[in-house]
């Protein structure tokens, strides 16, 4: 167990020195949330592995939870816990990404009160080759409470280089749901998040 952990340390590692170069910023395509929801009960709260590309999944998941714990009102639990733990209690990570009611399942398995469903995507010769789509789900009522999505349209993409760039839509899905959860720890309804627009305005840029 201890050895899985650390070569998902040593990915991770791999993965943040990889994104130290410049790069433009990560694009905010889509923000939504349910503004009438305050979790006065939540104490935990799971990120859960990522589906999608093989390459960049678990990292990414790795990476996502690493901001989350940059503060101190809720508990978080790792992917990598998560699967080691929701393994030996006898659920097996599915292939495709989690749907609410198995991440509401593997959520009750941990004890969490949340849980973040993740899927990482990067498709060759598309308007977004990179796109990150990251749900809250509260585990008690099984309401999303906010989805967000980001991307990287195809013209920021050269000789397609797609590690960086998941590694730069991580930090941004992670600054932006840290926000989230200090505003839900302090009894605030969750405000739209500022769409960052591209350099451009081609058809291609607004869209994912």
């Amino acid at each position: 167990m201890q050895g899985r952990i650390c070569l998902r340390l040593f990915l991770v590692c791999l993965f943040v020195l990889s994104g130290c170069s410049s790069k433009p910023g990560a694009t905010v395509k889509h923000f939504d949330f349910n503004e009438s929801f305050t979790p006065s009960s939540w104490k935990k709260i799971a990120v859960l592995p990522f589906s999608g590309d093989k390459k960049f999944r678990r990292t990414s998941a790795e990476w996502f939870s690493f901001y989350l714990q940059k503060q101190s009102h809720y508990s978080i639990v790792t992917p990598a816990f998560a699967e080691i733990e929701i393994s030996s209690k006898g659920m097996a990570v599915p292939e495709k990404q989690f749907s609410i009611e198995e991440a509401r399942q593997a959520a009750r398995l941990l004890g969490t009160d949340a849980v973040f469903i993740g899927d990482v995507e990067t498709v060759k010769r598309s308007k977004s080759p990179v796109k990150i789509l990251i749900r809250l789900v509260d585990v008690k009522t099984g309401q999303i409470i906010a989805i967000h999505t980001i991307g990287y349209p195809s013209w920021v993409l050269l000789w397609d280089n797609f590690q960086e760039y998941v590694k730069l839509a991580t930090d941004a899905a992670g600054r932006d749901f840290l926000k989230v959860l200090k505003n839900l720890a302090k009894g605030k309804r969750i405000k739209p998040l500022p769409e960052n627009p591209p350099p451009n305005n081609s058809k291609d840029s607004n869209e994912l």
